[in-house]
């Protein structure tokens, strides 16, 4: 059965991982409740790990990579954190297990846990793994005593993804973005440009209303191959992917939209053309390796803390929009992990 567009947007909001966390509301009751998700069995002695994270498929599925591979050498617990302004959630499991790191889990849950480092009596020194955070290279790491895994898989590989599915060849890419985020697409330009990818770039306001974004969609479609769009959670907006993204994608000329969300791609919204992101059981397992590093040096960073890229993805396509706008490549759907039809 096809989904309304109202549907796709609730499916959306509940989906998207990074960016639909990133909009939770701060200060509802629920995010204010302190909830422990999972408590991993540990010995008398064993150091605790303390996993601060919103409860999402997504989040579930890290929790699993991670508990697979930590939970036989630490105790892990994973507290419930909602949103932003949810300090004392963290504050209370800290003060409960006293751990001997911590894990945090997207955006509003790394806002939170700097709430919490501002408080007096914060245990400033915990070392912190942060994952499935949108924009990791902008977080200031250093400060939140922190290493990290970027969850943004890099414009090269996900070009390169995609020119392994559509014939018409993949050179230019527009990228629409606020302002803020202009450092990130000119980190990817240069990455980018080592494959002869071209960034054709469409700047908009810190807080674009639809008329603009639907003009910065448009000329991006006129200058390039293919549109990347970020996982922003301020330009994935219901209001602007209901009054912007959907209207500019779905005018003539078409181009293969790359999303960085599975559920931005839907067989009955014809919204992302093509999805790369993180595996999130891997990035579970990635996380643990982080944690062992840190134990190996007595729960303390390495010196030179840097942000790793994610080391496994999923592709997935929506091709029944692909079928009807592009010319695929033999065999291209053999080369992806998930299809939508």
């Amino acid at each position: 059965m096809a989904l309304t567009r109202r549907q796709f947007l609730v499916l959306v909001s509940v989906g998207t991982g990074v960016a639909a966390c990133s909009a939770a509301t701060p200060g509802t009751k629920s995010a204010l409740t302190y909830r422990e998700l999972h408590d991993g069995a540990g010995s008398a002695g064993t150091p605790s790990v303390l996993v601060c994270m919103p409860e999402t498929p997504q989040t579930q599925e890290v929790w699993t990579g991670l508990s697979d591979e930590v939970a036989s050498e630490y105790r892990l617990v994973a507290v419930r954190v909602e949103g932003r302004g949810s300090a004392s959630l963290i504050a209370q499991g800290i003060s409960r297990h006293r751990p001997s790191a911590v894990v945090l889990m997207n955006n509003p849950t790394v806002a939170a846990y700097r709430e919490y480092l501002a408080q007096p009596g914060a245990a400033r020194t915990l070392p912190a793994v942060v994952v499935m955070t949108s924009f990791l290279e902008s977080q200031q790491l250093r400060a939140l005593g922190a290493v990290g895994i970027s969850y943004e898989v890099p414009l090269i590989t996900v070009v390169t993804n995609l020119r392994r599915i559509v014939a018409a060849p993949v050179d230019r890419v527009g990228i629409v973005y606020r302002q803020p985020l202009q450092g990130f697409v000119q980190r990817q330009r240069g990455l980018a440009k080592r494959e002869r990818i071209s960034v054709v770039e469409q700047p908009v306001c810190a807080d674009p209303n639809t008329s603009e974004l639907k003009r910065a969609i448009r000329l991006a479609k006129q200058h390039s191959d293919a549109i990347w769009i970020l996982n922003d959670d301020r330009l994935l907006t219901p209001e602007l992917i209901s009054e912007g993204w959907l209207p500019g994608l779905n005018e003539k000329p078409w181009r293969p939209t790359i999303v960085g969300a599975a559920s931005l791609v839907s067989a009955s919204q014809s919204f992302g053309t093509f999805a790369v992101l993180p595996d999130h059981r891997e990035l579970g397992t990635q996380t643990a390796n982080l944690l062992f590093e840190i134990a190996d040096r007595g729960w303390a960073l390495p010196p030179d803390p840097t942000t790793q890229l994610p080391l496994s993805t999923i592709t997935t396509v929506d091709v029944v929009q692909a079928r009807e706008r592009f010319l695929l490549r033999r065999d291209a759907l053999a080369k992806v992990d998930r299809t939508i039809e």
